[in-house]
C-alpha cells in the first residue's frame, strides 16, 4: 500500500511539474504576441509566475495563474505586464504603458485603454 502512495505521489508531481513548464512556455508566446500587437519590445524572453492557488470554477476547481514580464517602448526603459490564466484559459494581459495608460485584453478586460484600469 505504501509503494502504491508513493508511486501515486511521484505521478502527480511529474503531472504538476510538466503542466507547469506547458503554461511557462503558452503564458511566454502570449507576452511576446501581446508586445508585437502593442509595438513594443517584449525584454528578456522570460515570463515569472508571481502567484497561483487553486479556485474554484464552473465544473470543479482548477489553478489559477498569474505571470509577470518586462517590456520597453524606447528600448531603454523597462515596463511591466502581466497575465492572468485561469486553467490554461487566458484571462487578461495587462500591459502598462507610459503615455497612453494601460492596455488590458483578455475575457476580464476585453481591449480596455486608459489610464486607472
Amino acid at each position: 500500500m505504501t509503494a502504491l502512495l508513493i508511486i501515486l505521489a511521484l505521478v502527480l508531481v511529474a503531472f504538476y511539474v510538466n503542466d507547469s513548464w506547458r503554461t511557462h512556455e503558452r503564458v511566454r508566446q502570449i507576452a511576446r504576441r501581446s508586445c508585437e500587437q502593442a509595438g513594443v519590445q517584449f525584454l528578456d524572453g522570460s515570463v515569472v509566475r508571481t502567484h497561483q492557488a487553486i479556485r474554484r470554477r464552473p465544473g470543479g476547481l482548477g489553478w489559477w495563474r498569474q505571470y509577470r514580464f518586462e517590456f520597453a517602448t524606447d528600448g531603454s526603459s523597462r515596463h511591466v505586464g502581466e497575465i492572468s490564466l485561469d486553467g490554461r484559459r487566458l484571462r487578461q494581459v495587462t500591459l502598462d504603458l507610459p503615455d497612453d495608460g494601460r492596455l488590458v485584453d483578455g475575457d476580464d478586460g476585453a481591449g480596455h485603454r486608459g489610464p486607472g484600469r
